[in-house]
């Protein structure tokens, strides 16, 4: 049904406004009294509600002599069909009040009358100024009221509710319950469609072609209508056309002058239009520098009416009307036009129906100019208190505040239109409140809703149409929660080792698994494991022992994942870590001699227990559950892990564990606030905003393959406007990829090098410098083998320096703000003072490389720790530069392993991140593998690739001339090692439960 924005302007005598306004007062009431029952109309006699808002006002106008009768209404219907409807069920009120304009009126005639005195407003030059807004749209009083009772009655099912059920199985029995219900049947008809509008914001260029045809067709045509006539004649041939041509050789001069006179006469139109657009601008801004704000207050009486006919008892919304007087002359005549035409087309480009950008608590709203005086009135039906309101719009929306109120008397200094005016908070409240009138006749027909429930109320009703979980589960947040943003991380989904090393639980085992070819044995298989697998923070884990699963490509095939979904994975995850072109990347010898099963395997599962025995019964369980063809192939014990950071060290003595991102969002994420290592979870996690604050394409399975709908399904937040049971699906959701390298480490030949080393060069390290072999190790490293940096404790560790003083090391003390190398990049600000003062001698971490330590003389550029992740190295002082090396950060999740069986001791090197090639790849190949980085020459990482043994070096940087080591062996050995995926809790029950044929089927979890 049509909705209207109607307005009603009646003149009348100037000395009869305080009587007419102190007659609605007593007569109408605010809220409305007896007239709003007639208004709503006699349910007994079946009379739909039809006026969403009214207001009646006297306003005395700024031409002498004048008064207005001002009635606005919000309604459903024609805006004729409106004010006869009005006149027959409320006309004996609203009579006495529109006859102080004219006694003789009656009220068979009072529509009539009321017709005959409609204001339509619009923004072209020649109608009246003024600008309608709607935030609900398309919405009869009757749906609203209906989709309200619809709301409580299902919160009252849902309330009764007590078994655990998927979200689908509650929507399904409140649509049985509604069902069986024939007061509730029309809910069963399709809801009416929301509004069309956009489905993104636009972007500039988008903007612009939208904006520049309605800007030319709306204001320059007048300008056109001279110009173009005018051009034409400046640029016409001197001598005429040669026409018609005496022979066939004057049709190329014909051609040449033809398109020549075209673009000299666009030249010229231009160059009219924009110097008089330029010289409406200068004046324009001249106009605006003399403009004087006003500091009026309202007067104290005037306050108190306001205050006496606001706030309600029982209703959630409020009214206003401003009055102000429009700037007299023409420039301000366009200007008015212009603000309201650009609020009008930007509210159209705003893919949140109903919202003036980001605000939406507006039911209505106008502008409206009385015919004929330069009065201009703001009509408003808004959720809330009046001062909440007015600071949304000053945080929010300030832009179309300034231009529309800018063009009255009195505002807050403006500049170029829109901008500056109401920012000024303070004195913008105070020129709205004077500009205000108390309103004595005002009517609600659904007081104690808001936009936010009646949109919800809607969103309830559509949803009860919806066929999938995911859209289920959104569904049942419109009952006192809300929809999940899309950077709220979905945490019962997401297997617990993506938040973290798993550390509570001190034992653990990786094992490596082979699938059989029965799919269905697989999937059964999976089922009987998924109960002992994690999700979630997993501190609070009570079981003994948890499993996390990582699957390769063979495996998620194997499990019954469709051949396309597969291959929708990333190329490097498909291809494996030794497949095409990989080994080039790592710095790996792919004829190496590795300890893992030479085939590839199908999975990798990371059992994690409080003890060894409860690790081995998990183990043995999983062992049991494989189906025939299926078998564990490699089994590998890990080190337990210490309970203190400073204990958790790795083979060659060092503290490890130290620098880790913290993704947003997580409880490491919430206590550590240091933005040169905080990333967003889509740096980690599939189906998340990245760094780059954009959601990444991950893959995808065609929606027939999932007839039962169990996964997350691919598209915007559609508030269950659109069908989506035929998008794709979101396999990736909630996932991880996860890379896993066995690496050997050579103990007692990294010790020796560093000995023999130390001993070299002793002579050349100048005091207070003690030259030993933990010197030369950390200098290697980066890190002290106690965890404290190079950076700030360039001479001994922190943890030595404080048993030879008593001291922490004094560097530790601040991470000042950074002024960058490149004064064009954003500085890094400060670290907590609080916390970096603290005297301790944990691991510091709040280091910059670049700031602190520009040349490297603390820390070598070629150090492990500054190649794994540089901070703001390449570009000291600058958080751009740190931003750009946070899109390569990985969450390590590695532990040690045992020696045994003549082999040594090592790290089960693992790690986690959403993009293998930008990250570890990246990581491994550009960073640490790279002879080139930071300008080093022959050099790479000194532990983390293998190389050929003896070929490579490792400047240390001294003032007195870098110090170079002896060539060195290899510290350690690649041993084992694949890409594999970490799915997520949906991707888990899907396959569990059959995949493609799941649907139909008893669900196994």
């Amino acid at each position: 049904m049509t909705q209207s924005m109607i307005t009603v302007a009646v003149r009348i005598d100037a000395a009869q406004v305080e009587a007419a306004q102190a007659l609605i007062d007593t007569s109408l009431g605010n809220p409305a009294r007896e007239v709003g029952l007639a208004i709503a109309g006699d349910p007994t006699l079946e009379e739909e509600k039809f006026v969403h808002f009214g207001s009646l006002h006297a306003i005395r106008s700024h031409r002498p002599g004048r008064g207005y009768l001002v009635l606005e209404m919000s309604a459903d219907g024609e805006p004729r069909q409106i004010l006869e409807r009005l006149a027959t069920r409320a006309g004996d009120a609203f009579l006495p009040i529109f006859r102080i304009a004219k006694e003789s009126l009656r009220k068979e005639d009072l529509a009539t009358f009321l017709i005959g005195h409609l204001v339509t407003v619009g923004h072209g030059l020649f109608q009246t100024a003024g600008l309608c807004f709607a935030g609900i749209p398309g919405r009869t009083v009757g749906e609203i009221e209906n989709e309200a009772a619809l709301a409580r009655e299902i919160a009252r099912l849902l309330a009764g509710h007590e078994e655990q059920a998927s979200a689908l199985a509650h929507l399904e029995a409140v649509r049985a319950a509604l069902s069986a219900d024939p007061q509730w049947s029309w809910a069963k008809a399709p809801p009416p469609p929301v509004p069309p509008h956009p489905r993104a914001d636009p972007t500039p260029g988008e903007t612009l072609k939208a904006l520049i045809p309605g800007f030319i067709k709306t204001f320059l045509w007048p300008a056109l209508l001279i110009f173009l006539p005018l051009s034409v004649w400046l640029a016409w041939p001197a001598g005429g056309w040669p026409w018609p041509p005496v022979d066939g050789s004057s049709w190329p001069h014909l051609v040449t002058t033809g398109v020549a006179f075209a673009l000299y006469a666009t030249l010229l139109l231009v160059l009219e239009v924009v110097t008089l657009l330029l010289m409406v601008y200068l004046a324009f801004s001249r106009a605006e520098a003399a403009d004087v704000p006003s500091d009026t207050a309202p007067t104290f009486d005037d306050a108190c009416e306001m205050f006496a006919h606001e706030n309600a008892p029982g209703y959630a919304h409020n009214h206003m009307l401003s009055h102000t007087i429009r700037k007299p002359g023409l420039l301000r005549y366009l200007t008015t036009r212009l603000a309201f035409w650009i609020i009008a087309a930007r509210t159209a480009l705003n893919p949140r129906v109903g919202h003036l950008g980001d605000i939406g608590t507006i039911h209505f709203a106008r502008w409206v100019t009385i015919p004929g005086t330069r009065d201009l009135l703001f009509f408003s039906n808004y959720g809330g208190s009046w001062e909440s309101y007015l600071e949304d719009f000053i945080t929010k929306a300030h832009e179309g505040l300034t231009g529309a109120w800018s063009n009255t008397i009195g505002f807050p200094r403006t500049t170029n239109l829109f901008f500056d005016g109401a920012t000024d908070g303070e004195r913008f409240k105070r020129f709205a409140r004077q500009s205000m009138r108390y309103t004595p006749f005002w009517y609600s027909a659904y007081p104690t809703l808001t936009t936010a429930n009646i949109r919800d109320h809607a969103a309830i009703r559509r949803g009860l149409h919806v066929e999938t979980e995911t859209e289920a589960a959104e569904w049942l947040t419109l009952f006192g929660s809300a929809r999940r943003p899309a950077e709220k991380l979905d945490t019962p989904q997401i297997q617990s080792i993506v938040f973290g090393g798993m550390g509570f639980k001190p034992e653990g085992r990786v094992v490596t698994i082979r699938l059989g070819d029965d799919i269905a044995a697989n999937q059964a298989a999976l089922a009987e494991i998924f109960p002992a697998m994690s999700f979630n923070d997993g501190r609070y884990i009570a079981r003994e022992a948890v499993v996390t699963i990582g699957v390769t490509c063979s495996g998620l095939a194997k499990l019954g994942l469709p051949e396309d979904a597969v291959e929708s994975f990333p190329a490097a995850f498909l291809l494996g870590m030794r497949g095409e072109g990989r080994a080039r990347i790592l710095g790996d010898d792919p004829n190496a001699d590795w300890w893992w099963d030479k085939d590839a395997v199908d999975g990798v599962l990371l059992v994690y227990g409080d003890t060894v025995e409860a690790v081995a019964a998990l183990t043995d369980m999983i062992a049991r559950a494989l189906p025939p063809g299926a078998r564990l192939v490699d089994q590998i014990d890990l080190v337990r892990v210490a309970g203190e950071l400073t204990d958790r060290k790795e083979p060659f003595g060092f503290v490890d564990g130290i620098s880790q991102p913290a993704i947003r969002g997580t409880y490491r994420g919430l206590r550590n606030a240091d933005p040169i290592h905080l990333v967003e979870p889509g740096e980690i996690i599939l189906g998340y905003p990245d760094n780059r604050r954009s959601i990444p394409t991950g893959p995808m399975l065609r929606a027939k393959d999932d007839p039962a709908m169990m996964l997350p399904i691919a598209g915007d937040d559609h508030e269950f406007e659109d069908q989506i049971g035929a998008n794709p699906r979101l396999v990736g959701m909630n996932g991880s990829f996860l890379v896993v390298r066995q690496l050997e480490q050579h103990h007692e030949r990294f010790w020796d090098y560093c000995t023999a080393q130390a001993k070299s060069f002793s002579a050349r390290f100048p005091e207070p410098v003690i030259c030993d072999a933990e010197f030369i190790a950390a200098k290697m490293i980066g890190r002290w083998t106690d965890g404290s940096s190079l950076v700030r404790n360039p001479y001994m560790s922190a943890s030595r320096l404080k048993q030879l003083s008593g001291k922490a090391s004094a560097p530790q003390l601040k991470r000042e703000k950074t002024h960058p190398a490149n004064m064009a990049a954003t500085p890094i600000e400060a670290a907590d003072r609080e916390a970096a003062a603290t005297p301790a001698v944990k691991p510091d971490n709040d280091y910059l490389f670049g700031t602190e330590d520009p040349q490297g003389l603390r820390c070598p550029y070629g150090a492990h720790v500054r190649r794994a992740n540089p901070r703001d190295s390449l570009d000291p002082g600058s958080m751009e530069q740190v931003e750009i090396t946070n899109r390569h950060r990985i969450l390590r999740i590695g532990r040690g392993f045992a020696a045994r069986e003549g082999r040594s001791s090592g790290l089960m090197f693992m790690c986690l991140n959403a993009d293998i090639e930008r990250q570890f790849e990246f990581i491994q190949q550009t960073w640490m593998g790279s002879v080139k980085f930071h300008g080093l020459d022959a050099e790479t990482d000194p532990i983390a690739v293998a190389g050929t043994a003896g070929s490579n070096g490792f400047t240390v940087p001294v003032r007195t001339g870098p110090v170079a080591l002896a060539p060195m062996p290899n510290f350690v050995t690649l041993r084992g090692g694949g890409y594999f995926f970490v799915p997520g809790r949906h991707l888990l029950r899907y396959l569990a439960n059959g995949g493609p044929s799941a649907k139909g089927r008893a669900a196994r979890v």
